[in-house]
């Protein structure tokens, strides 16, 4: 005959193990990233980027605006944010790998950099989608799982080397370029252009720190060239470090800055005139423009992240978020990648409230934004010297 106490105890040992078992479930990342109450989505943490770092912090916005009306069909956005060793190709790989593999999440957003290829090629062989990564250096072209965001850079770099010399008669033109993908393709394409516009490449300068002290040298190389505008195929530090160099010269010369440079905050520099700075803007000044969208930002940053300073690098965040958000809700409440990414192929003229041109995908056509326009620096902000051009 079974003992009362025996019983019991084994009664009460299995209670122990099955919530021991519930617990680890329970703590288990979901496969795909959804559970009956989120939707784990992968987010970088903070790299010390004036550009990424904004962006990142502008997609957060979109989710919690999302949150904050409950939800999309009952799910709530949640990032477990990794943070990289370096800006190394291998480790930003590395860091999404792990947010695949080991958080299990849903989707990556805004993405960076040389490993963006084998980002994207590893997150298609997991069928995860991998949205608006920041990169003009990708092509979403036969892709399924890849979604791109702003122009490509080599038809940027046309409209404004076209502008510079046909436009403003600037004959001379120098380059300032990261040594990257990025830098060099401004850099290729300003030697490409110069006999089809008419104007001679006075001389090209490499800025090999992302986050320089002094470019006073860098600067005297390039003047000594005698230029009539020097492009700025750099990043935001790099560029804010050669506009103080410029100031300490009393150089008047124009500076001209590529898409994703061109921001208010990457271009002024304490002491300094930007003013007459040219560049290809992507979106609206985030500051002073009516626009329905860029007004949404601004209402959403100041409840969400009260304090923090409108620019150009947020807004495009928080707008491509937005977009993500328009895509979970389309796809319904069972929801799943593959109901997601046919949604998103779904969506035909979105408006983005002004932001930037309406968007339009399909099966064969994931990329979101061709049109930029041509803008200039006047009393400290960038105003918009055409419509939207697209390249």
């Amino acid at each position: 005959m079974n003992s009362p106490l025996l019983s019991r105890r084994t009664l009460w040992s299995f209670v122990v193990w099955a919530v021991a078992i519930a617990g680890a479930a329970a703590q288990r990342p979901a496969p795909d990233g959804i559970t009956d109450a989120t939707i784990a989505i992968g987010v970088e943490a903070p790299v010390g980027s004036l550009s990424l770092d904004g962006e990142n912090q502008g997609f957060r916005l979109a989710f919690e605006e999302a949150n904050a009306r409950g939800g999309v069909h009952g799910r709530r956005f949640v990032w477990g944010e990794r943070r990289r060793r370096s800006g190394e190709p291998a480790d930003v790989l590395a860091v999404a790998r792990q947010m695949i593999d080991d958080d299990r999440v849903f989707a990556l957003v805004n993405f960076s950099g040389p490993a963006i290829g084998d980002i994207a090629a590893y997150a298609r062989s997991r069928r995860v989608p991998v949205l608006f990564p920041h990169t003009a250096l990708v092509s979403s072209e036969g892709e399924r799982y890849l979604f791109t965001s702003f122009p490509r850079f080599e038809g940027e770099a046309a409209v404004m080397f076209r502008y510079l010399s046909r436009d403003r008669k600037l004959t001379r033109l120098a380059i300032a370029h990261d040594p990257n993908a990025y830098g060099l393709t401004f850099r290729e394409r300003l030697m490409a252009h110069a006999a089809e516009f008419g104007y001679e490449v006075a001389g090209a300068v490499p800025i090999t720190s992302r986050k320089p002290k002094d470019l006073s040298a860098e600067l005297a190389a390039l003047v000594a060239t005698r230029p009539d505008a020097i492009v700025m195929a750099l990043y935001p530090e790099q560029a804010q470090a050669l506009m103080a160099a410029r100031s300490r010269a009393g150089w008047r010369g124009r500076m001209v800055s590529s898409g994703p440079l061109t921001d208010e905050a990457s271009l002024t520099v304490p002491g300094g005139d930007a003013d007459g700075t040219l560049g290809f803007c992507h979106y609206p000044d985030p500051e002073r423009s009516q626009a329905p969208g860029v007004e949404r930002y601004r209402t959403a940053l100041a409840r969400i992240y009260p304090g923090r300073q409108v620019d150009r690098y947020t807004l495009y965040g928080y707008t491509f978020g937005r977009l993500v958000v328009e895509g979970v809700e389309r796809a319904g409440k069972a929801l799943t990648r593959e109901r997601f990414v046919e949604a998103m192929e779904g969506i035909v003229n979105w408006d983005a409230g002004g932001v930037l041109p309406n968007v339009s995908f399909s099966a064969t056509d994931h990329h979101a934004q061709r049109a930029g326009f041509i803008c200039e620096m006047q009393g400290g902000r960038l105003v918009a010297l055409t419509d939207w051009i697209a390249p």
